[in-house]
């Protein structure tokens, strides 16, 4: 059977925004200190920032938000116009329609809001070891991992498997690498992370190669309920490896599926992924 289609809007009422409120309790929790509440949304959607809804049937199962911000820190004197970016905050979809490709209109329809408004960047941050939202972020979007943060939320002692670092997603929005997907093949790439006796190890940096290989689990999140040492180990391993692979001038920018395993794919920086 089809799926009905998706509908995306904007949302901008009070009413609007009070059902972005009640989905993000269905998602999160009623813990308000995890929720985005009425006002501030209120401020996001009618002061140059966005609220998105995701409808299905007439019900709001979608939702992705974000603002205009720029990269410059207080210290430094860059007009903020020279340096704009979208700061995707948040997006949540409903568990149970996640196969109607919910988040990846909701992201289009931002990539659009940026176009329009002559924005060059959408940038946010997730865990890189989730296999599909990697998926999802570089080879179905073109964002582009550029930064790894450590402990970006701080270290949580109840939980020390569960990791607080970050990779940084960078959506040029109107760049070829978005615009033009089909020329991708990365048959050449050499593998720079092995899994042997079953643990991941990064094996370095492979010098002057076209494209390189970091594999990453399937499911990361199944792993940590199932064998707690074995997704810290693969933890540990993206936390070397990321950091090593930026350094020596490679950049994310695709993540490939062969058979049951996931890879990232890092090609050398070649400058154009910049202001």
């Amino acid at each position: 059977m089809a799926t009905p289609p998706v509908e995306i809007r904007a949302l901008r009422t009070p009413d609007e925004l009070q059902q972005a409120v009640e989905l993000q309790k269905i998602y999160w929790g009623s813990d308000m200190s995890d929720i985005v509440p009425l006002h501030m949304l209120l401020s996001m959607a009618n002061y140059g920032g966005h609220v998105f809804g995701a409808f299905v049937d007439g019900k709001l199962v979608g939702l992705l938000m974000g603002f205009l911000g720029a990269k410059i820190t207080p210290a430094d004197r860059t007009p903020a116009r020279d340096a704009l970016l979208v700061m995707s905050k948040r997006m949540v979809v409903l568990p149970e329609y996640r196969n109607y490709k919910i988040g990846e209109h909701l992201k289009q329809a931002q990539r659009q809001f940026a176009l329009d408004h002559g924005v060059p960047l959408v940038t946010w941050t997730f865990d890189p070891l989730i296999a599909r939202n990697a998926y999802l972020n570089l080879h179905k979007l073109g964002a582009v991992g550029q930064a790894y943060q450590m402990d970006f939320f701080g270290v949580d002692a109840a939980n020390p498997t569960l990791s607080g670092d970050r990779l940084v997603a960078n959506w040029w929005v109107a760049h070829p690498h978005v615009a033009d997907r089909s020329a991708r093949e990365h048959a050449d790439g050499v593998c720079v992370g092995a899994v042997e006796a079953g643990q991941p190890r990064f094996l370095g940096v492979s010098l002057g190669a076209p494209a390189l290989l970091l594999e990453i689990p399937p499911d990361v999140q199944a792993l940590e309920k199932s064998d707690a040492p074995l997704a810290g180990a693969w933890r540990a391993y993206a936390r070397e490896a990321f950091p090593a692979l930026f350094a020596a001038g490679y950049l994310a920018t695709d993540v490939i599926r062969r058979g049951e395993q996931t890879f990232y794919v890092f090609t050398p920086d070649d400058g154009t992924f910049t202001f």
